[in-house]
């Protein structure tokens, strides 16, 4: 178990994005330093006014990923979604970087669920790997993984469904139970661990309540303060409109994971539907509920300037 050293900065990967900015915000907010891996810093200097230091890299590049790693007292690790190849690629990168650089803990923050024994799909296969290199690394480390992201309703087409359409229509059915979380609680989530000293650990971070679709769009509505109602999409419909928008294959792969919840109804319960229960090193963490997280992104559903309301 480590004690955090504030006066060295925590290193962020992936910080340019919703999960990666969630984890400087909660690293700001704590009062720790927070440093942010980017590729480049001329791109981003609204973290720098932040007050966030910058560093460049590339996950294909060991060397910069040294650098970057340099004076760092822990790591929040994520790994962008990809091939398998690629993913193990990038996290020995990253590791060995960690590890020459004498980084004292890290927590590997997942971007999706994982089937915790192997199994065919490309995504559990790809973060399994992930997950086994970090074990091996000699590093002391724990593992953050999220159930599914509320922050996918706030997707440019799903928001305008939502708003203008009032439907939310993802490639789940009705039925089934998900415990949603957000990018905010799985950052704090990492965060909460680093603070209390990692000590192990594989963390599932769930929402408070297990949710059947029609469940999750009262609470929607609730939050909107609008009629939202709940609709599944077809799978091969929500393929190709994924391939409209991120080009061909993307969907196939992208509806993976789906089609192995729907065909494995017992191991997506598993995944998806129980409710936040807290474990060791996670002591005064406690997740937000889907009304209370809608109410909070009201201007970002809506639209609307936030200092402009109630004007």
């Amino acid at each position: 178990m480590f004690v955090m050293d504030l006066s060295k900065p925590v290193l962020v990967y992936l910080a340019n994005g919703v999960q990666g900015s969630a984890v400087v915000r909660a690293t700001l907010k704590r009062g720790f330093k927070a440093r942010a891996l980017v590729r480049d810093k001329r791109r981003f200097e609204a973290l720098q006014a932040l007050g966030v230091e910058l560093a460049e890299g590339d996950l294909s590049d060991q060397a910069s990923l040294r650098v970057a790693n340099r004076g760092v007292g822990h790591v929040v690790l994520q790994i962008p979604t990809g091939s398998e190849a690629d993913m193990r690629a990038q996290t020995e990168h990253a590791l060995a970087a960690a590890a020459m650089e004498g980084v004292q803990s890290l927590v590997l923050k997942l971007a999706s669920a994982s089937r915790p024994t192997p199994c065919s799909e490309p995504s559990f296969v790809a973060n399994a790997t992930v997950e086994n290199l970090v074990r091996r690394s000699g590093i002391p480390f724990a593992i953050v993984r999220p159930t599914m992201y509320l922050d996918n309703l706030l997707k440019p087409s799903a928001r305008a469904d939502i708003v203008e359409r009032g439907v939310f229509e993802p490639p789940i059915a009705a039925s089934q139970r998900i415990a949603w979380t957000s990018a905010d609680d799985c950052a704090e989530a990492a965060m909460t661990l680093l603070s209390n000293g990692v000590n192990g650990g594989d963390h599932v971070i769930a929402g408070p309540d297990s949710l059947t679709g029609d469940e999750l769009v009262a609470r929607i509505t609730a939050g909107l303060d609008r009629p939202v109602v709940y609709r599944a999409k077809a799978m091969d419909a929500f393929e190709r409109e994924v391939d409209a928008a991120m080009g061909p294959g993307f969907g196939r792969r992208v509806a993976s994971k789906f089609r192995f919840f729907v065909k494995h109804r017992d191991e997506a319960d598993a995944i998806l539907a129980g409710p936040f229960a807290r474990k060791p090193g996670l002591d005064g963490f406690h997740p937000v509920d889907v009304e209370t997280w809608v109410r909070r992104q009201r201007s970002a559903f809506l639209g609307v300037d936030q200092s402009m309301q109630g004007s």
